[in-house]
């Protein structure tokens, strides 16, 4: 346990950090020389990327799908990787919004936090498709062991992705290369705040199967 919270402040120290050169547009330099000088993405890097798009949430249905096929119920894993899977999402649509950085190619505009709220996929920082995948990687690699390697070499070629078409910068992917293993300590973390409401209410509402021992 505090091996696992020291990591997890260790990774709030650094994405503090990070947020705080990305608001104050310390990346920009860096950002700029790396989209300027990788080539542009094709067809397989186009399909690569979008096995981290909305395929994520076909992942969170299988592993479900297993669980009750096995049990008859949802797993511990599947429980904190669905829950750490929302919570990094709206994180991700949050800081979308609040910061407010175009993508590359794309121009700044001015509008209120509810307009960039229903148009967040306009804006870059931090990566969502980056997001997900080193959120799936830190609770694969936890559930796989020596796998470890595939799902983190997965997590890294989907931020090489969004640089290569462009759609990302550098800061963007770095970022969210780091949030999704500190959404997934935090949801473990908090497991005694939240879990035995959430086994209140599913028993109440006698749905079983999404009850975890």
């Amino acid at each position: 346990m505090k091996l696992r919270e020291g990591i997890f402040w260790a990774l709030t120290g650094f994405l503090a950090l990070l947020l705080t050169v990305q608001v104050f547009n310390l990346f920009d330099g860096i950002n700029e020389s790396v989209d300027s000088n990788l080539p542009e993405g094709g067809v397989f890097i186009y399909l690569l990327t979008g096995t981290a798009g909305i395929a994520t949430v076909l992942y969170l249905g299988a592993f479900f799908l297993l669980d009750v096929v096995k049990s008859g119920r949802s797993s511990k894993f599947t429980l904190d990787l669905t829950a750490a899977f929302v919570l990094s999402t709206l994180i991700v649509a949050l800081l979308k919004a609040l910061t407010d950085f175009p993508r590359p190619e794309e121009v700044p505009v001015s509008w209120s936090f509810l307009e960039r709220i229903a148009h967040v996929s306009y804006f870059s920082f931090p990566s969502g498709h980056t997001a997900r995948a080193s959120l799936f990687a830190y609770f694969l690699a936890k559930r796989w062991k020596k796998l470890w390697p595939l799902w983190w070499g997965w997590a890294v070629s989907i931020a090489l992705t969004r640089l290569l078409l462009h759609v990302h910068w550098f800061s963007d992917v770095l970022f969210a290369l780091l949030l999704g293993p500190w959404v997934g300590l935090l949801v473990e973390l908090t497991e005694g705040l939240w879990l035995p409401g959430y086994r209140t209410v599913v028993r109440k509402l006698r749905l079983g199967v999404l009850d975890v021992e």
